[in-house]
């Protein structure tokens, strides 16, 4: 990941690209609307693969779909790339290993899939990897020293689990490994200097929580940390300059939010950004790429496409 104190300048000289390129006005700190994606979803897999920004499946209309989007920041435009296997939506997020996409378990239907898809750009191709030892979704992932973490809060049966397990890429196995203190069904998380964070989401109580808690693979253990001022569920989150944002999401009574929460390890500590969302949304999806944070997709008739620059503040 690039560092924030030169997303500005990055982004500025991306724009020099072509007149479909960013505004470099856009370069300033604070939300950008972008043109909008080609197809409206929530719920998608979002992830990013040498600067560019995949949306999976999600739910769009009134069906899942299978379809990949690709947005290119350099030129403010959108592609439509080859499908996934089967269609997928509020998956256990995306990892990025060796310039592939891997995207993990899923709803298809009824029931959640245990399947790892992985999607090779240079080959605009899918390939389907060693499948979980269970059904997984609405969870999170997270790449640690080339392996992917992933969080199974939903297996199809009532209520919630705290299931973690890691895939090696070298070996096509998967491991379980130990469980979250709480589920965090459509919860946020991210890796923060080798550490997989959870945040929010569905907990233990069936009830939104305010519960987060960090993972370390060292000892394979996890440890309590601050709680969030504002419990949500259903947030799009990202690692940005060393720090968890919690963008929007639904609080517990289920009314969509703005705020943007944000946590950093060194202080465990939670703040609420200054640059709320433009409009209130959940059931997204966000990555970082270029040192900018993009949300796409959620609820709603229509679904964003924003980026969120940052400039890091004095600790």
């Amino acid at each position: 990941m690039l560092k924030l104190r030169n997303s500005a300048l990055m982004l500025t000289a991306i724009c020099a690209i072509g007149s479909t390129a960013l505004s470099p006005a856009q370069a300033s700190t604070g939300w950008h609307g972008l043109v909008n994606i080609g197809t409206a979803v929530s719920s998608p897999a979002v992830g990013a693969v040498d600067g560019i920004v995949y949306v999976a499946g999600g739910f769009a209309s009134s069906s899942a779909t299978a379809a990949l989007q690709a947005y290119d920041p350099t030129k403010n435009t959108w592609s439509t790339l080859a499908s996934m296997p089967e269609t997928l939506y509020q998956s256990d997020g995306t990892g990025t290993i060796d310039s592939r996409l891997y995207v993990a378990g899923g709803w298809n239907g009824p029931l959640p899939t245990n399947t790892l898809y992985v999607y090779n750009p240079a080959t605009n191709s899918w390939t389907a990897k060693a499948t979980m030892a269970h059904l997984s979704a609405c969870g999170v992932s997270g790449v640690i020293n080339s392996m992917l973490y992933v969080t199974t809060p939903c297996n199809g049966n009532s209520g919630y689990f705290n299931l973690l397990d890691v895939y090696n890429p070298a070996t096509n196995s998967w491991t379980s490994l130990a469980p979250s203190n709480s589920a965090h069904a459509s919860g946020a998380g991210a890796v923060i200097n080798g550490e997989l964070y959870l945040a929010g989401g569905i907990g233990n109580a069936n009830a939104v929580t305010d519960v987060t808690e960090a993972y370390n693979p060292a000892t394979n253990k996890w440890k309590a940390r601050a709680n969030m001022p504002t419990p949500v569920q259903g947030a799009s989150s990202v690692a940005l300059d060393g720090e968890l944002y919690v963008i929007g999401g639904t609080d517990a009574i289920g009314t969509e939010q703005t705020l943007v929460q944000v946590y950093n390890p060194v202080k465990n500590r939670w703040t609420t950004s200054s640059f709320p969302l433009p409009v209130a949304n959940s059931a997204s999806g966000a990555v970082v790429t270029y040192g900018i944070a993009f949300v796409e997709g959620g609820g709603g008739p229509s679904a964003t496409n924003e980026d969120l620059i940052v400039v890091p503040s004095i600790p």
